[in-house]
């Protein structure tokens, strides 16, 4: 016979197949390779239809919900929180950032860094249930904070309060934005005014506020949360990073003297 060996490639199969048409009519040579050009090209068509695949994306809804029972099993986290742009005031002072750990099912921990009058101070908070504490900023010293505006970091991760509401029903016009980072989806949405004072840890007052939320796409949780704020002195942007799922932590209350 005339065979070629199985699996060859395209230009050795058309060479193994053209060196060894001598021996045939010229009519049938022509035939024979007419045919076999055909069906390498064919081969190779299929090859590259075999190479393509196609990835169909969640839709950013379906992201968001899966995050939210994700969060909602989440034990403990460590959050690092940013603003820039106007300043947010509390306690007398500018809040600048807040890093600190998150304990269920209502606790948080914090060191604020804050400015006044020029000068870069740094502050301690802890929040256990309705009870929050302070250091003070000249002394150090933890004082209960009995003030309207405590700053509370648990109510942003409270299943019923915060990740269930934000992410499913308090939140409208939803998108995937994409390319987003490298093993996340980022979606883009409008959150609902009665989850901007959650959003801010109690800082500031309901309004309806343009977010940008990465999942990871592995484990479901939240790792980030971009938004702003506006008041009438201006625009304020909140940058919040969340890592450290699961991790051992344990809050209890300051000693006060």
């Amino acid at each position: 016979g005339v065979g070629n060996p199985p699996g060859c490639l395209a230009r050795s199969c058309v060479l193994g197949w053209s060196s060894r048409l001598h021996i045939l009519p010229a009519m049938v040579r022509w035939v024979v390779l007419v045919v076999v050009v055909a069906l390498v090209a064919a081969g190779c068509g299929d090859d590259d239809a075999d190479d393509t695949t196609t990835t169909t994306l969640p839709s950013a809804d379906e992201v968001l919900a899966e995050a939210a029972l994700t969060m909602e099993g989440v034990d403990s986290l460590r959050f690092e929180m940013e603003l820039s742009g106007t300043p947010i005031t509390l306690l007398g002072v500018e809040l600048r950032s807040a890093r600190g750990q998150y304990a269920a099912p209502e606790s948080s921990r914090a060191i604020l860094e804050a400015a006044i009058g020029g000068l870069t101070i740094e502050l301690g908070t802890i929040a256990i249930g309705g009870t929050s504490w302070v250091t003070n900023p000249l002394t150090g010293d933890w004082e209960e904070y009995t003030g309207s505006r405590a700053f509370n970091p648990a109510i942003m991760f409270d299943p019923e309060l915060g990740w269930r509401p934000l992410l499913t029903t308090d939140i409208r016009d939803t998108r995937l934005i994409e390319p987003a980072a490298e093993g996340v989806y980022t979606v883009a949405g409008t959150a609902a005014a009665s989850r901007v004072e959650v959003l801010t840890a109690g800082l500031v007052e309901g309004q309806p506020v343009d977010v940008e939320i990465d999942v990871d796409r592995e484990s479901g949780v939240v790792t980030r949360m971009d938004f702003v704020t506006s008041d009438e002195a201006g625009l304020t942007t909140w940058m919040l990073r969340l890592s450290e799922f699961g991790s051992d932590v344990t809050i209890e209350p300051p000693e006060v003297d």
